[in-house]
């Protein structure tokens, strides 16, 4: 390893690792910190008391894996005249069956 192309190509696999795994670990540790929250004694307390609901979107990781879902919440989408499926208000075509729609 006294060549320094060498100590070149392990830089660079070091770097590359890096810049693999850096960005999942910080993802996970958001996703713990936003369960943490959820979990909170002020929270839990509030649930207890009935002042504050549960609702569907308090699974943080099923809100991440069904992200689409947690945007059309909200009723304010449509439903695709040809497969039924539920779209964004801004849509222009169905992401089930990429139908275009009317500007009606």
């Amino acid at each position: 390893m006294d060549d320094p192309s060498s100590y070149g190509i392990v830089g660079r696999l070091a770097l590359a690792a890096f810049v693999t795994v850096a960005p999942t670990l910080l993802f996970l540790g958001l996703v713990r910190g936003l369960e943490r929250l959820q979990n909170d004694a002020l929270v839990l307390e509030l649930r207890r008391q009935g002042t504050l609901e549960p609702s569907p979107n308090d699974d943080v990781l099923a809100v991440l894996a069904n992200g689409l879902e947690f945007d059309r919440a909200d009723g304010s989408g449509s439903m695709c005249p040809t497969c039924g499926e539920p779209n964004g208000a801004d849509e222009q075509c169905c992401g089930e069956c990429l139908a275009q729609f009317s500007n009606s």
